[in-house]
């Protein structure tokens, strides 16, 4: 168990790069005409399932999904959840025998929803604005973001609560919703970090500079709750 903080930075570095590692594998066996934006990115999954001791032993759930984002490097929108319980291994088993089950498991809230994550793909300037969000609550309430290239951005939504989501993408960025530049709506249900826009680019790409690259993974981490 890591003892400081840097042991644990070390410990989850090493966990990105077995996921990332894990997932350039695992392409291998993507169906081939898995639907995605191309050019080498991960398809689009909903949802995303995440197990395993580093990722549910955390300090917080911030740290969990930054972990992720930054591994997996999802695109679209995609709703990530968390294995706490273990169940994904025996679940995969019960697959085969009934899916339904599974199904059914997942809806449970067995697992724990740490948020719906939209992560828009295109090409840009850093902090150009790229996305133009607007969450409407249940109570008819509403704030709006613009979003810019290299941030990433959360919108509160409390546990379990749901609400509209308006998305529009600027500079022809693709969201999943029919082609580059075009946006929509859908139905959203609030996890542990709310609605996360993750629109730092794909291929995730960082700073070659050691301060500024230290700089911006402390404000990205700080912007999850870390």
């Amino acid at each position: 168990l890591p003892v400081t903080a840097d042991e644990l930075l070390v410990e989850q570095a090493i966990a990105r790069e077995m996921i990332r590692v894990s997932i350039q594998w695992a392409r291998r066996e993507f169906p081939t005409g898995a639907s995605g934006p191309g050019r080498g990115l991960m398809p689009w999954f909903e949802p995303i399932v995440a197990a395993g001791g580093m990722l549910t032993k955390t300090p917080t759930h911030g740290q969990t999904l930054l972990i992720l984002l930054d591994a997996l490097q999802p695109t679209g929108v995609t709703t990530v959840v968390l294995d706490q319980n273990n169940l994904a291994a025996a679940l995969g088993a019960a697959a085969a025998v009934n899916p339904a089950l599974v199904v059914q498991v997942l809806e449970s809230g067995t697992f724990l929803n740490l948020g719906t994550v939209i992560s828009p793909v295109g090409s840009a300037r850093p902090s150009t604005p790229i996305l133009n969000c607007r969450l409407v609550y249940e109570d008819g309430s509403e704030i709006k973001v613009e979003v810019k290239q290299g941030t990433i951005e959360v919108l509160p939504l409390p546990v379990g609560q749901a609400a509209r989501l308006h998305l529009q993408p600027l500079q022809r960025y693709d969201i999943a919703m029919g082609g580059p530049g075009r946006g929509g709506s859908l139905r959203v249900v609030g996890g542990e970090l709310g609605i996360v826009i993750d629109a730092r680019g794909r291929p995730l790409q960082l700073p070659v500079d050691a301060s500024r690259r230290s700089e911006i993974l402390k404000k990205w981490l700080w912007t999850l709750g870390g």
